[in-house]
């Protein structure tokens, strides 16, 4: 005879929250509870949190969210939130479960000012789709795109490693021979996205994962129609540390939102190897300076930080973060090129590219008028003066 187990008497917010939540079933909780001993009508919401934890029925993300009341948000679609990961230029990235085949992903929660806008809606997703096909070793797996009670998010492979950004902020600076050899494996990836007709356009070191085995992956890819204009909500952030951090690798040209190409990637990656050589950005300092500031000038040479970079690389950094994009490398094969020597050489052998230099590109008329690249000039627009 089937039974029907019933929740405890729920006397406490937390204990609702727990019911409303949907994450636990009757059964686990009234098992849990019942073999601890404690009386949920009178324990504290403190000691069952801790213990559903303990047990692995909840996360202690969950459990923080629980205990001051929330109660949605913990499941969209067939994906269960596990933990908050991170807040960037696109929207907050959680740890989520695909319950229906129990595999961990990353999942993006997309801004609702952004998603309701027809047309950035409809071109986001025929991106999303084309990232979908992107299939390479480097880059992490776009999965799935979909809609839950009216809120849009994108679900891709969840990469366990900590991002560049991290590592070098615990650890330091890498050694010239490691950044090189994560540089040009990113710069191999990006050379697939490019073929596929697909720009990152949020190239940077907390989009590039280490993985235990010394492989880079790159994350974040096919969410270009949501990035908004560096520029689109300055009178509000940019002043904010937090926000400089955000943009502290974009292209001279981005900032204007010009249309953009692969030259922005290669600029962004070459701002990336600039930091994992030093431990810091090119362009310090605030929003309004380092924007300036990369107007005037191109990536400086990081051995004028770390004297131990050889020369080689000294030159390559300064070609990739070149102001003009005409003077850049023109593409991430161009890159790959010029850093093969720090790739497996079965890696090398197998993309099979000639090791000699690019030939110069000849200059192309650009997409939309550029602007003026004068300080004052860049600052009366900002400012609107």
């Amino acid at each position: 005879m089937a039974t029907h187990t019933r929740l405890p008497q729920m006397r406490s917010p937390f204990l609702t929250a727990v019911r409303k939540s949907g994450l636990l079933t009757p059964d686990d909780f009234v098992a849990v509870i019942s073999a601890s001993g404690l009386d949920p009508a009178t324990a504290d919401p403190l000691q069952i949190a801790a213990l559903l934890v303990r047990k692995k029925l909840l996360t202690k993300f969950q459990a923080m969210q629980l205990l001051q009341g929330r109660t949605s948000g913990f499941v969209l679609g067939r994906y269960k939130i596990l933990d908050g990961l991170r807040q960037d230029r696109v929207g907050m990235v959680f740890k989520a479960e695909d319950t229906d085949t129990n595999e961990l992903v990353s999942l993006k929660v997309l801004p609702t000012d952004r998603a309701s806008d027809p047309t950035i809606l409809r071109a986001f997703r025929d991106e999303v789709r084309a990232a979908a096909r992107v299939d390479h070793p480097a880059v992490a797996r776009v999965l799935d795109f979909d809609c839950a009670h009216g809120t849009y998010f994108v679900v891709s492979e969840f990469v366990s490693g900590p991002t560049l950004d991290k590592v070098v902020g615990e650890r330091g600076p890498l050694v010239p021979h490691a950044a090189a050899q994560l540089v040009a494996q990113t710069a191999v990836a990006l050379m697939h996205v490019h073929d596929r007709g697909l720009i990152h356009r949020d190239m940077k070191p907390g989009n590039l994962a280490l993985l235990p085995d010394r492989r880079v992956k790159l994350i974040d890819l096919g969410l270009t129609h949501m990035l908004e204009s560096p520029w689109a909500r300055v009178t509000k952030r940019i002043s904010t540390k937090e926000y400089a951090e955000e943009i502290a690798h974009i292209a001279p040209e981005q900032a204007w939102g010009c249309e953009q190409d692969a030259r922005g990637d290669v600029y962004s990656l070459g701002s990336t190897f600039y930091y994992l050589l030093t431990g810091q950005v090119p362009f310090p300092g605030l929003a309004p300076e380092m924007m300036a500031e990369r107007q005037i000038r191109g990536v400086p040479a990081p051995s004028k930080l770390r004297p131990k970079v050889p020369p080689e690389l000294d030159a390559i950094v300064q070609k990739m973060g070149a102001k003009d994009p005409h003077a850049r490398y023109q593409s991430a094969r161009d890159v790959v090129i010029a850093l093969h020597s720090w790739l497996p050489v079965a890696q090398w052998q197998a993309l099979g590219l000639s090791a000699e230099p690019p030939k110069p590109a000849a200059p192309q008329p650009a997409k939309k008028p550029a602007p003026k690249r004068g300080l004052w000039a860049f600052l009366r627009r900002l400012f609107g003066r």
